[in-house]
């Protein structure tokens, strides 16, 4: 029961942050990149505080070595992601940027393979694999031709350096994770992050545009804060913890099929015999690699 609840919370997360690149898209017409990662990573720290000391009826005192792994988590998953993602996205349609983020499983798998020699069985292979092409059909409604067929722009660039930021964040999340709990870890990292980011936001000059953002945006930027930072970070890394990174990282493949329902639900977006494929294609996939091996 526990195990089936982790990967629910597992699944649930990549479904916010597809929902994420929606809000990013429309935030990030708003704010530029340093100042829209300090409010999201502000409006989440503060949130994730008093939820911390309420769980743990304190806040507990990293040793050094945690403290160490919070400020590389810090850099890489809150200033070096966002900036890298928020950037991207100023060009990048959300669809497309969802197509280059599926690649995130793949290139968790390599650096596993080279920094912490984690074990993957074959099954791992074929599921990681199965994920990333049905995260392609889905996004190019079953065209994959066309993303070799491009070149890709400045706006692509910047979220593939944000999937090799977002896969050292899993990697470093692991190790992080010793006496502290999930809960610990992404607050203190939320409120280093957003310590880090506040000269290079201050230095875009946008801050004092913040409380004038239209509705439509502070909605975005909520949803950014509390759901796909404070909720989905905490289940992700809930999942690390437990699944081991690689496993967890497969998930990452269900936000590319969320995004494109996103899509269909709140832009009218038809949904297509690939989509239809491409979901079954990254479930199986989630599935192969999430199984247990029969006992021999």
């Amino acid at each position: 029961m526990v195990e089936a609840k982790l990967y629910i919370k597992l699944a649930m997360a990549p479904v916010l942050w597809g929902g994420a690149l929606v809000a990013g898209r429309v935030i990030s017409a708003q704010l530029p990149p340093f100042t829209t990662a300090f409010v999201r990573f502000l409006l989440a720290g503060m949130f994730m505080m008093p939820v911390l000391h309420r769980r743990e009826g304190s806040f507990p005192r990293p040793a050094r070595q945690e403290t160490v792994m919070i400020l590389l988590l810090s850099i890489t998953g809150v200033v070096c992601f966002n900036f890298f993602l928020f950037s991207g996205l100023q060009t990048v349609e959300a669809g497309r940027s969802a197509v280059i983020i599926a690649l995130t499983p793949a290139v968790v798998v390599l650096l596993s393979r080279l920094a912490v020699q984690e074990s993957l069985g074959v099954r791992v292979i074929l599921g990681v694999t199965a994920a990333i092409a049905g995260a392609l059909v889905t996004i190019t409604d079953g065209n994959i031709a066309v993303i070799v067929s491009r070149a890709p722009d400045p706006g692509d660039l910047w979220i593939l350096a944000a999937v090799f930021s977002w896969a050292l964040y899993t990697l470093i999340g692991k190790r992080a994770m010793g006496r502290l709990s999930a809960l610990a870890v992404l607050t203190y990292s939320f409120l280093a992050g957003t310590v880090m980011l506040l000269p290079f936001a201050l230095s875009e000059g946008a801050l004092h545009r913040v409380p004038e953002l239209p509705v439509s945006s502070w909605i975005s930027l909520l949803y950014l804060s509390f759901g796909s930072a404070g909720i989905a970070y905490l289940w992700y890394y809930e999942g690390i913890r437990h699944a081991g990174p690689s496993r967890a990282s497969v998930f990452m493949n269900l936000e590319p099929a969320a995004a494109v329902i996103f899509g269909a639900l709140l832009l009218g977006e038809s949904i297509t015999g690939s989509l239809v494929t491409g979901t079954i294609l990254v479930l199986g996939g989630v599935y192969l690699a999430v199984k247990k091996p029969d006992p021999s």
